[in-house]
């Protein structure tokens, strides 16, 4: 395991299941998982799926919110990237620990392949019985709309926009964790917003790359204020109130 402290940021190089038993309580959780749901190979070319398949990472999942539950503080929460297939996975592991809602990032462009292309990744919010559900007095739309990372920019395939981040952390506590760090935008969007962080890469590529560009956003002045976006409520039957 190697440690390194920049700012308000600890960053470790490991297992965050090794890792993870050794710190201390916080205020949420904000990741990006592996979430790749496995195939079997049968006979021939043909490639098939049972619902044998989702047992696998539900089992892992179930032991990361086990140890998410450990750690977060009586009124922290969880965002947890994920996509159609994988979310039945993660909302069956967290089930019964924490109260879920499903948000939804709007790339605001299609990718490739299919006739109906993806436009959006889904994102599991899960707190704890004691969390506010207005944070910060402020009721937010479900539907996030953040244009992704762009390609000539990009340092990792599954990068996230700061932006986007930014939003998630504003109804936040102090003290964020992420497990699954990758290159470490939720350490940047931590540093921008002034809260302090703590983050897990196994992979020593990433590992190095995040602590650069958290080393970076702390020599940079904040570019967010910490100030909520406004929404006009509706009355989605009815008409404006």
């Amino acid at each position: 395991m190697r440690a390194e402290t920049i700012g308000d940021a600890t960053l470790y190089l490991g297992d965050c299941l090794e890792i993870l038993p050794t710190l201390g309580k916080v205020d949420a959780v904000v990741t990006d998982p592996p979430y790749a749901i496995p195939t079997i190979v049968a006979t021939g070319r043909e490639t098939t799926r049972s619902v044998g398949d989702l047992s696998i990472p539900e089992a892992a999942f179930r032991v990361a919110f086990d140890q998410w539950d450990t750690h977060l503080s009586d009124q922290g929460r969880a965002f947890v990237f994920c996509d159609g297939t994988s979310y039945p996975v993660i909302f069956r592991a967290s089930f019964g620990r924490f109260l879920q809602a499903l948000l939804v990032w709007n790339k605001m462009q299609i990718g490739m392949g299919r006739e109906f292309r993806k436009s959006h990744e889904l994102i599991l919010h899960a707190w704890k019985k004691g969390t506010p559900i207005f944070s910060d007095g402020v009721g937010r739309a479900d539907i996030l709309s953040f244009a992704p990372v762009d390609d000539k920019v990009r340092v990792h395939p599954a990068e996230k926009p700061i932006s986007l981040i930014i939003e998630l952390l504003r109804v936040c506590g102090e003290t964020i964790l992420d497990p699954f760090m990758g290159s470490g935008t939720t350490g940047v969007a931590c540093a921008n917003l002034g809260r302090k962080f703590t983050g897990i890469e196994i992979e020593p590529k990433y590992f190095d790359i995040a602590c650069r560009r958290i080393e970076d956003a702390y020599k940079q002045p904040r570019l967010f204020e910490d100030d909520p976006p406004k929404y006009k409520e509706v009355d989605m039957f009815g008409g404006n109130e």
